[in-house]
């Protein structure tokens, strides 16, 4: 009996074969044009770098001065431990963080330290790589990770600014934050915002917290005032001795009326807040 394939190769055929597909990475290579592509994105990637670099030290540079000529201190880093503190806009914990730099101190007539800064937010990577040199990378968190684990820590999102000023009290948590459609939403189902007199402020801003009665006592007309002053480009956010405010990245020259603000705010704390809620030493 004649098999197919003594039949086909009688009539001059070929045998049928798997067909092979072609390695894109292989295609690429003997394109006369990919040293050209590739000397191109290099370029752009070291023009990238370079850029960065000039914008970090010309705003260093910019932050530095304003700082020196408003009378304040300056450090490029954070060397306060700033960053130990919790804020919601600022997670902590869980693998998550934030850094503090340019930052620019006021010392108030009453001795308190008050900084305004550059944030930017991050979050910490495990990578682990098995025998065969293949890399995995997960989020990492606390009681999770391998002996062979290395972390790696990744900026997330935009740099902002922001300003710290300690507190007289010891206070509840309390979010002052940009009134719009999702934060009506979240009010609306958890019943935490909370409508004070002032009806710009309303408009204005939304108001969550843990103690209704704080945010109503320190929520009044002068703190109210200082704070629509800023046009909602500012939140708020008060947690235990410290005040927050948090705004989109300002240019380095308004850092030190970042500072002042945040100072100002801090003494308008009316007495009876005070009595209350314990006054808290200077730091």
């Amino acid at each position: 009996m004649t098999s197919f394939w003594s039949v086909a190769s009688i009539l001059g055929a070929q045998p049928f074969e798997d067909p092979v597909e072609e390695d894109p990475l292989v295609w690429f290579s003997e394109q006369w044009w990919t040293p050209w592509v590739v000397l191109v994105v290099c370029m752009g990637a070291g023009l990238w770098m370079i850029r960065s670099l000039l914008h970090h030290r010309g705003r260093d540079h910019q932050a530095r001065r304003a700082a020196v000529a408003s009378g304040m201190e300056y450090r490029s880093e954070d060397g306060y431990g700033l960053s130990k503190v919790a804020f919601r806009h600022m997670a902590r914990g869980d693998g998550r963080g934030w850094t503090a730099n340019h930052v620019v101190t006021l010392t108030s007539r009453d001795g308190a330290r008050v900084h305004a800064f550059d944030v930017r937010s991050w979050t910490e990577f495990a990578v682990n790589e098995n025998a065969q040199g293949e890399k995995t990378m997960r989020r990492a968190r606390p009681g999770e990770g391998r002996a062979s684990d290395r972390i790696m820590r990744r900026h997330q999102g935009a740099t902002r600014s922001a300003a710290m000023a300690p507190l007289p009290i010891h206070a509840p948590q309390l979010v002052i934050g940009r009134e719009n459609l999702a934060s009506k939403v979240f009010a609306a189902a958890t019943r935490l915002d909370l409508d004070l007199e002032s009806e710009m402020f309303n408009r204005t801003y939304h108001v969550i917290g843990e103690d209704r009665a704080f945010a109503r006592a320190v929520l009044d007309a002068r703190m109210i005032d200082l704070m629509v002053s800023t046009e909602g480009k500012i939140t708020f956010e008060f947690l235990g001795r410290w005040l927050l405010l948090h705004a989109e990245q300002i240019e380095p020259e308004l850092l030190p009326g970042l500072a002042r603000l945040a100072d100002e705010m801090r003494q308008v704390v009316a007495a009876p807040v005070i009595e209350r809620w314990g006054r808290t030493p200077v730091v």
